[in-house]
């Protein structure tokens, strides 16, 4: 969390005179043959940092962060994570970081699942 923290204060001395910027945006999830793969869609926002996946196995035996690179304006990408057990329950939560913080992406197709006040989703076989 450190780590985002000060990506958000990079932002702001990067360019301290946008306020209330808010990160836009959507994202897509599927969980196939052991593969979850979430896709941006629509990102955008004045003083965006970046955008990362976590995606966290139900009793903490797998958690792991990735980095989302995003290409066009408004930005869009995808990442891919290959899981150690298909069999686990995980939870996807898709995060992008501007001046504002961070905030937490809602899902385009699929209702979001409330893990701690945020958008996430769950796979489960």
């Amino acid at each position: 969390m450190g780590a985002i923290a000060g990506f958000a204060g990079l932002a702001l001395l990067a360019n301290p005179a946008v306020g209330s910027a808010a990160v836009a945006g959507s994202f897509h999830a599927t969980r196939s043959d052991g593969v979850i793969e979430v896709t941006f869609t629509g990102i955008s926002s004045p003083t965006l940092v970046g955008c990362y996946v976590d995606v966290v196995e139900t009793y903490g035996r797998f958690e792991i962060r990735g980095e989302m690179a995003l290409t066009g304006d408004p930005g869009s990408g995808t990442y891919r994570l290959t899981v150690p057990d298909k069999s686990w329950t995980y939870f996807v939560e898709p995060t992008c970081v501007d001046a504002d913080g961070v905030t937490s992406l809602p899902g385009t197709d699929h209702p979001p699942l409330d893990l701690a006040g945020s958008a996430a989703m769950v796979f489960s076989s």
